[in-house]
């Protein structure tokens, strides 16, 4: 199954992040894409941008058939930084373009007073990336609801995904009804709470009830509220396993027990508030 972004282009409706994966990220990503997954998430923070684009080049599938994201990090909010973070991403990913690159992390209210400039800033300059033809869509990451209203304000080209924080527990729905209100396309990251949901009772039992892993659980509830998860596993079994969300459906009943759950697990991170990416 595949979403439109708001430019017309088709997105994946799984993606598979590499968060945390140094070396090992080269075989973790060839067997993903042998699984099936296109969609392959990474970032500069994540320092394996050059084993990634090692895996893009051994794995036996055509680059058109990948969405390759790249994201932008904190460092390089300087219109000429930021066209050579996004040229350095394609040299070490070994790729002409990506498929989308993500604005990281907004700047921070508490640590800038002059965030919205700074935010308007580096929009444009992924517009400028994005009109070159280096990057066919572009968005943001981390952005809450008042953040996106003044980017909307100075922006030319709409943002066409905003990557959050999502996942029981830890909705954002002022941020998701914003987003789906204004056709901006919700990712999960962390969809399982960085693991600590999957074994809390209720998501063990709701799982258990449903025949399916408390992480596949987790993931449909995404699917559920037409947001992509971005999943990732080492483990191959389980790697198949997440990547087939639609053998299952979870009920409306069960679904506004889910949608109620207090914080249970994750980051909770807030960007208009945190000070640790600055």
């Amino acid at each position: 199954m595949v979403y439109k972004l708001n430019n017309g282009k088709e997105i994946p409706s799984i993606g598979f992040g590499t968060f945390r994966l140094k070396e090992e990220v080269e075989d973790v990503v060839i067997n993903a894409i042998e699984v099936g997954y296109k969609m392959i998430d990474t970032a500069s923070s994540y320092l394996n941008e050059e084993y990634v684009g090692n895996a893009i080049k051994k794995a036996n599938v055509d680059r058109k058939d990948l969405f390759i994201t790249g994201k932008l990090w904190n460092d390089s909010r300087d219109f000429e930084k930021i066209k050579e973070a996004c040229k350095e991403t394609l040299k070490k990913l070994n790729v002409d373009y990506l498929d989308l690159y993500l604005v990281h992390w907004p700047a921070s209210p508490v640590l800038y007073p002059n965030w919205k400039e700074i935010n308007a800033n580096v929009w444009k300059a992924l517009e400028y990336l994005y009109e070159e033809g280096l990057v066919k869509s572009i968005g943001v990451s981390n952005f809450k609801k008042s953040q996106l209203e003044e980017l909307m304000k100075v922006a030319k080209i709409k943002p066409m995904v905003n990557q959050i924080e999502f996942h029981i527990g830890f909705m954002q729905e002022e941020t998701l009804k914003y987003c789906q209100e204004n056709d901006i396309l919700v990712e999960a990251w962390s969809p399982c709470g960085g693991g600590k949901l999957l074994k809390k009772e209720i998501i063990k039992e709701m799982a258990e009830k449903y025949n399916v892993s408390p992480a596949k659980l987790c993931l449909r509830w995404c699917v559920e509220h037409c947001v992509i998860p971005i999943t990732k596993s080492t483990n191959i079994d389980r790697m198949k396993d997440n990547f087939n969300l639609y053998d299952f459906k979870i009920s409306k009943e069960d679904m506004d027990i889910l949608d109620s759950q207090p914080f249970i697990g994750g980051y909770g991170f807030d960007s208009e508030t945190i000070t640790i990416f600055n």
